[in-house]
């Protein structure tokens, strides 16, 4: 039995040392990026072969061919929100990052679609969008190492790089941030709310700590652009709780016109309960 432990974990040590190696040894290595700007997250995955003495572009990359961007997988890239790249307005979600490299200038392309190991044999124009053709910059000393990155980066634009060999090119891109901040805010805010229901609700529920539950609850109102008929049936049941009878049958009304108004019978039928245990 001993001897069948010792194997068994001389076994698992190889396959994860194996395991590592082939991960370590990966020709083209796999890298994520992922940049703020503004209030926007930009993420970035590709890999990144090695110029190894080749000639690159008119070479091992052909010229005015649409090109992985990278090697392996797909280049992927996900933006957070939407954002401008060229006359292109670029919804929130990931995208195969494709480029049709020239001598004097690139094109650079989206594609809707990313389970594709390389560019796909058949293209499906309705998922290729056109960003934007932007020249090239000769760089003195050749890059190595296939490269992209955010640059330029400021609140509200930054640009898209990709350099190898001796060439280095960016596109502009302009982001929504005002926008991406108000969504930002506006998700903080909902989840506020939830918090001060959720705890309003621990303690209406148990009959603790009322006074908490009442101000939980009419924090949770004020937050709201307007109070729904849900929170005046729970501030309905806190005051009723707390004895102020005049007081919950009030709110109690309010929720009930308001959950009439929007035919929401199922909500109509907890207040008229509740209106009637106030009334017994």
């Amino acid at each position: 039995m001993r001897a069948v432990i010792i194997i068994y974990f001389i076994a698992v040590s190889c396959s994860t040392l194996l395991d590592a190696q082939v991960e370590y040894l990966r020709p083209s290595p796999a890298q994520t990026i992922i940049q703020r700007v503004g209030a926007t997250d930009v993420e970035i995955k590709f890999s990144r072969p090695q110029m190894k003495g080749r000639k690159i572009f008119g070479g091992l990359v052909p010229y005015d061919q649409l090109w992985r961007t990278g090697a392996n997988e797909n280049t992927t890239i996900r933006f957070s929100h939407r954002v401008d790249i060229g006359s292109q307005t670029i919804e929130a979600g990931t995208y195969a990052l494709q480029t049709l490299p020239g001598r004097r200038s690139w094109k650079f392309y989206l594609y809707r679609d990313t389970n594709y190991f390389d560019v796909p044999m058949e293209l499906d124009s309705a998922k290729l969008i056109y960003l934007d053709e932007v020249p090239v910059q000769f760089l003195d000393t050749p890059e190595q190492t296939f490269t992209i990155n955010i640059y330029d980066i400021t609140e509200t634009s930054a640009s898209l790089g990709v350099s190898w060999e001796n060439v280095s090119v960016r596109v502009p891109i302009q982001f929504h941030t005002r926008e991406a901040m108000e969504a930002h805010m506006q998700e903080e805010l909902d989840q506020n709310i939830m918090d001060y229901v959720i705890a309003a609700s621990y303690y209406r529920e148990r009959g603790i700590e009322l006074e908490k539950a009442k101000l939980l609850t009419e924090l949770a109102m004020s937050l709201r652009d307007e109070p729904s008929p849900w929170d005046q049936r729970a501030m309905g049941i806190t005051m009723m709780k707390l004895g102020d009878r005049d007081a919950a049958k009030k709110y109690f009304i309010q929720g009930l016109e308001m959950a009439t108004a929007i035919d929401h019978q199922y909500l109509v039928e907890l207040i008229r309960e509740e209106l009637k245990k106030l009334n017994d």
